[in-house]
């Protein structure tokens, strides 16, 4: 009788350890249904992109047990200072905006990635050197770089090109010259569209980025950014008469002033399609792919619709391309948190969008066959290579009030197209940077 209460006793001993034990141990490791909890996420996705988005995170929350829980608003950036003001960040957030991402990381309010264990070499590993460094701040990185959008190219239709024996420009000189033949031969060499609501006027900035960036480099870039020189500087000057000289020259740009802040962005590159075109070039972000295709559906990508390189300017700049893209910042390390930047940032789940269509990848891991179209695969291949010089869209990295939807560089296009004194334009944004900011809403 005491053997089998000596036996008992220990046995009912050992439950109680192991049950302690597995207390101590916390959650389940990465992989087991249940391990982890909800995540956070604030971003500005709806409609076909969220349900891009929620496929990606779909075998995330399979693998882990986690759960998502998204808040998609294109006013992310109010959104995401009011709650950060008010002590209630996101576990992750994934703004498309360069500015509010280096001031919170400034601030003190990001967490490195670093603090999620192997987040940081992963990241070293797999994305060019070039966006390591813009999600670097003061010596720590920050943010990874998760959806992209190429701005360095120009929309044309190769039927119409061919039909008329022009050829593809390399240069802004050559670009030129294109578009007075066209003007010659009783065409329309440009679809410019700049209506987009609250964000209308930003196809007009994009196109001075680019001249920024392609004639006078990337250290000129980064002072304008950083407005260490002033946006009125000659330089800055300089890149808004090369957008004039193409959206103001009598005859370039279909309909005029009026149809160019009239017509909706995504709409812009369909004259280039009809018989006999209404216009031969369109200059907008590789996102326009799914424009033309939505509305074209017997069109093929990369034959009956293409995109060529933004011309060069200054030889030694040649190549270089400005872009957008959604930036991944974390506020705490908890192992949900962590788990789930992981995931996002890594190629497996990058692949799920890129199949789908209308996603271009930062990560080099992600095969470029994986990509549906051949433009789709140009586009990446140019972000991608180490030897592209990059740089992040000008207006997304300015202050609120400057750049960014209403702000005062979106306004002066708007205003400079209609026929304003450029001066005064300039002068006008310039003064827009020490302007005391908005009221931040209450989200």
């Amino acid at each position: 009788m005491k053997r089998l209460w000596f036996v008992l006793f220990f046995s009912i001993a050992a439950l109680v350890a192991l049950a302690a034990c597995e207390e101590d141990e916390g959650p389940s490791p990465t992989g087991t249904p249940g391990a982890l909890g909800a995540v956070d996420v604030l971003g500005i996705w709806g409609g076909d992109e969220l349900a891009s988005f929620e496929a990606l995170v779909a075998p995330w929350e399979a693998d882990t047990g986690g759960t998502l829980e998204f808040l998609g608003t294109r006013d992310i950036n109010a959104v995401l200072t009011a709650r950060v003001a008010g002590g209630n960040p996101p576990d992750v957030a994934i703004p498309a905006a360069f500015g509010i991402f280096r001031d919170l990381a400034q601030a003190g309010n990001l967490t490195p990635l670093s603090a999620c264990p192997g987040l940081e070499e992963q990241v070293r590993a797999n994305y060019p050197e070039a966006l390591v460094d813009l999600g670097t701040v003061d010596g720590t990185l920050y943010g990874g770089f998760m959806k992209a959008g190429n701005k360095a190219t120009v929309w044309y239709n190769p039927n119409a090109f061919a039909a008329n024996n022009y050829e593809i420009p390399t240069t802004y000189d050559e670009l030129i010259a294109l578009s007075d033949q066209i003007v010659t031969d009783g065409g329309t060499p440009w679809s410019i569209a700049e209506f987009a609501n609250g964000g209308s006027g930003f196809p007009g900035s994009d196109f001075i980025q680019q001249f920024v960036f392609l004639e006078f480099g990337p250290d000129v870039y980064d002072q304008w950014v950083n407005h260490e020189i002033p946006y009125n500087d000659p330089r800055i000057k300089a890149a808004w008469e090369k957008y004039g000289a193409i959206a103001l020259t009598p005859g370039y740009a279909l309909g005029g002033p009026d149809q160019i802040v009239a017509t909706t962005f995504s709409q812009g590159a369909f004259p280039l399609f009809a018989d006999p075109p209404g216009a031969y070039m369109h200059y907008l972000g590789s996102f326009n792919e799914r424009f033309i295709a939505v509305q074209f559906p017997n069109l093929v990508a990369g034959e009956d619709f293409s995109f060529f390189p933004f011309p060069a300017i200054t030889p030694d700049f040649a190549g270089g391309v400005t872009g957008d893209a959604n930036i991944v910042m974390i506020f705490n390390s908890e192992p949900t948190t962590c788990s789930f930047a992981e995931w996002i940032l890594g190629a497996e789940a990058q692949q799920i969008w890129v199949e789908r269509g209308g996603f271009t990848a930062l990560n080099t891991q992600v095969p470029l066959d994986a990509y549906p179209t051949a433009l789709a695969r140009q586009a990446a291949e140019e972000l991608t290579n180490p030897d592209t010089i990059f740089r992040f869209d000008a207006d997304d990295a300015m202050p609120a009030g400057v750049g960014g939807d209403n702000g005062a560089v979106f306004q002066g296009v708007l205003s400079y197209v209609r026929g304003g004194n450029l001066d005064d334009i300039l002068a006008g944004i310039e003064a827009a940077f020490t302007a005391p900011p908005s009221p931040t809403p209450t989200p």
